[in-house]
């Protein structure tokens, strides 16, 4: 029930708000008072909702009383009632964000009018305060506030859910200040289930809402999009999401936030528009730092060659590897950077400082990793004609592949391991290889698989189905046709000279 003071310092006109308020059954508990101190110190000492004031009273008036009460910063819905109608009051009563002005003597239907709007209101406030105090509840056990370390608590006991799942909404510039009052409900109605809305800071907000215990990633991940394409059609504004697993008590809640907290420290390795999920599986550091070492070595040799074509290839390798592990740290990726410039530069026989000392700058001041890919591979593109020459980095991928037809012939080889080998494409290795060598690398690979079975079985007394298989071919009946389709002849046949 709400909490009403009524404030008369005439009791007559005490009494006769407190009859019509009974008559009406009305759902107020009123409380009395004379004078506009005894007010204020019921006012300090309790709580109330609504305030009905006397504007006119000996001592401190109405208008005084609502002024200190509205400095206590207490949600205390205020109505006035005076026999005086003039302006000023009425003025004063707004500029102290009185909500209702009543004239003396009261008409009764008018005053019961007003006063049910007062309660509406003021049970309006009432729910506002009780969200408020729950979501300072909430906001208290994230940020580690409360102690949450000795007594877990079900969520339910803070939401009207027994499970939740938190959204992480982070955006690279400032938003969440800027947003109307719409913003929550837009939200509630997208995805179709209770939420609550913690604003973090400018740039980040936390999405509470109630969760189903058995609900598929994909579904989530779907919820998560959906946010994203809000932001960008409503507001024109890209985010990245971050969701929790499923919460059901406070030592988990938690939990769940410091690990979406600590995802989005790495915020530089996604782009805006992502969702990801607090669960996904990490790549393991060492592994991982291995492949990075081993690409970059690769692309320093392919620019000290001066093969930038191919250095293109590896910086996107590079890259795809950086932007699937979320154990690299922002200073160690642009130190790897760093090095690729270096290499460009001690590669260049034109030495240019100015130019340098530019790229170092581009890269350190790139905000997140799809924007130092870019960098990169412009850094690569301007340099290309500073190198001595470049005329023979694609024959040299070609001779590659050769060497390595020649070397391992034997071995199950293909034109997507070939390309792949040599950071190509299938396709484009092919017609480079047939431009160069006038066949295609199929039959290269043939021609070179049979004249090594021919130069076995004359040098050596090795069993033709086990030459065969040397060669490449696990299949006798294959190899024997081949071999006869390439020279008129079955290999026993060349063998024994007829």
């Amino acid at each position: 029930m709400l909490k009403m003071l009524v404030v008369d310092d005439d009791k007559f006109e005490r009494d006769g708000v407190k009859f019509l308020i009974d008559k009406y059954e009305l759902n107020l508990e009123v409380f009395e008072a004379y004078s506009g101190e005894s007010a204020l110190s019921f006012i300090e000492n309790h709580d109330v909702d609504i305030l009905l004031s006397d504007i006119r009273m000996n001592g401190m008036d109405g208008l005084q009383l609502a002024e200190k009460v509205r400095k206590l910063g207490k949600p205390v819905t205020i109505m006035f009632m005076s026999a005086y109608g003039e302006f000023e009051y009425a003025q004063k009563a707004i500029d102290l964000k009185a909500i209702q002005y009543i004239l003396k003597p009261v008409q009764v239907d008018e005053f019961i009018k007003k006063m049910i709007e007062m309660i509406q209101l003021s049970e309006e406030a009432h729910k506002l305060k009780v969200q408020q105090e729950k979501q300072k509840q909430l906001t208290d056990i994230l940020f580690s506030k409360t102690d949450v370390t000795e007594e877990e608590m079900p969520i339910s006991g803070y939401c009207s859910y027994p499970y939740l799942r938190m959204m992480m909404l982070d955006s690279r510039n400032r938003f969440f200040d800027r947003l109307d009052l719409g913003f929550e409900r837009q939200l509630g109605d997208l995805i179709h289930r209770n939420i609550d809305f913690i604003h973090l800071n400018e740039f980040q907000g936390l999405l509470l809402m109630e969760a189903i215990p058995d609900e598929s990633l994909d579904a989530i991940t779907e919820i998560g999009q959906h946010l994203i394409r809000l932001f960008k059609d409503i507001y024109c504004n890209e985010i990245c999401v971050v969701v929790s697993n499923l919460v059901e008590d406070t030592k988990q809640l938690n939990s769940e936030f410091h690990e979406m907290d600590t995802m989005l420290e790495n915020k530089f390795f996604f782009d805006e528009g992502t969702v990801l999920l607090a669960n996904r599986t990490p790549f393991v550091v060492s592994d991982m730092t291995a492949v990075v070492n081993d690409v970059l070595t690769e692309l320093t040799q392919n620019i000290q060659h001066n093969r930038y074509d191919i250095a293109q290839l590896h910086v996107e390798q590079l890259f795809n590897v950086l932007q699937n592990s979320e154990h690299f740290t922002v200073t160690y990726v642009k130190y790897v950077c760093t090095e690729i410039v270096k290499t460009i530069f001690n590669a260049s026989k034109k030495k240019d400082n100015v130019r340098f000392k530019l790229h170092l700058e581009d890269i350190y001041k790139t905000v997140k990793l799809s924007d130092l890919r870019k960098v990169i591979l412009s850094i690569l593109k301007v340099n290309e004609p500073y190198g001595e020459t470049n005329v023979e980095a694609l024959p040299r991928a070609i001779e590659e592949v050769v060497r390595i037809i020649e070397n391992e012939y034997q071995t199950d080889l293909s034109l997507e391991l070939l390309a792949e080998r040599v950071y190509l494409s299938p396709s484009y290795l092919s017609h480079l290889f047939k431009k160069q060598k006038g066949v295609s690398i199929n039959k290269f690979m043939t021609l070179h698989r049979m004249e090594k079975a021919k130069e076995l079985l004359i040098t050596t007394n090795r069993k033709i189905i086990d030459i065969g298989q040397d060669v490449g071919y696990s299949n006798f009946s294959y190899f024997s046709s081949l071999f006869k389709n390439h020279f008129g002849r079955t290999p026993s046949q060349l063998r024994e000279g007829t």
